[in-house]
């Protein structure tokens, strides 16, 4: 006999029923998503103290799709005969193994910077700074004055979303690891939510002692006109920038400005090696 129509009915609200009651419903209404996988679209460029052009300069970098890191080797190890280059380069090249050994603390690089630090050999100090992504956040670390911005577009033009903040214990004396200087620990530890397109530029204090994060701004709006998806370009002309107004006897830079505020006198740029690295967040 053919089932009645009521019957078939009452059948399948039963199944539905039950198969709620155990949350096999749960597999027709769940609207899955995937978490976004953020990475750096990253270009970088260096330009040594004129002095020191022959040697390459004392600063050094690490680029990779997921940690940015900058370093500037603390020049008064020159007066007892040592590079101050050596210790900063290899403490990145510390870093990026660090980095490459556990990838799962992209979370928090103030591990990198801790772990780099125990098995660096050479003598000598310096500053650093470290970013990362981890899922949706940018995460940060940083000792003494090298340091990073945060741009992010709203109507169309880039605006400084964030701007770190140097760590200094008296003027143009930072906080340093090395071999002698200041205890690892120190490191900052800093998250910041982030967003596809927003704008990252790190740098060492031959860039923001010369440059303020609004006259980047201005580098950044020139440069993406033309060339909007360019970080090779872009760091190159922020670099380029800071370096002609290093030169400039009498222009009122960033480092003349803080040199003031402790009571110094000190007029123009302020010679030194420059390093930029831009990277624009991406999404895959």
């Amino acid at each position: 006999m053919r089932p009645s129509l009521n019957y078939l009915r009452q059948l399948r609200n039963q199944i539905v029923w039950s198969a709620s009651a155990i949350g096999l419903t749960t597999l027709t209404q769940t609207n899955f998503c995937t978490t976004k996988e953020y990475y750096f679209n990253y270009g970088s460029h260096m330009i040594p103290h004129p002095e020191k052009v022959h040697k390459g300069g004392e600063d050094a970098l690490f680029a990779d799709k997921k940690i940015l890191v900058v370093a500037d080797g603390v020049g008064g190890w020159a007066d007892l005969g040592i590079d101050p280059g050596l210790y900063s380069k290899e403490l990145c090249k510390k870093l990026e193994e660090a980095f490459k050994q556990n990838p799962e603390d992209l979370k928090n690089p103030k591990k990198y910077i801790i772990a780099a630090h125990k098995v660096t050999k050479a003598k000598g100090s310096t500053t650093v700074c470290v970013v990362s992504i981890n899922q949706g956040d940018l995460r940060s670390s940083l000792v003494g004055d090298s340091g990073y911005a945060i741009y992010r577009k709203i109507d169309d033009k880039y605006q400084l979303n964030f701007k770190s903040t140097e760590q200094q214990k008296s003027f143009n004396f930072p906080y340093q690891i090395g071999s002698e200087g200041d205890n690892p620990n120190v490191a900052t530890d800093d998250t910041h939510k982030i967003q596809v397109g927003d704008l990252v530029v790190l740098g060492t204090d031959g860039l923001f002692d010369n440059m303020s994060a609004q006259q980047i701004q201005v580098v950044i709006e020139d440069v993406t006109k033309t060339e909007p998806n360019n970080p090779q370009a872009l760091a190159k002309s922020i670099a380029n920038y800071a370096y002609r107004l290093s030169l400039d006897p009498k222009y009122n830079s960033p480092f003349a400005q803080h040199a003031k505020q402790s009571r110094l006198r000190y007029m123009g740029g302020k010679s030194d090696d420059i390093t930029v690295i831009v990277a624009f967040i991406n999404e895959q």
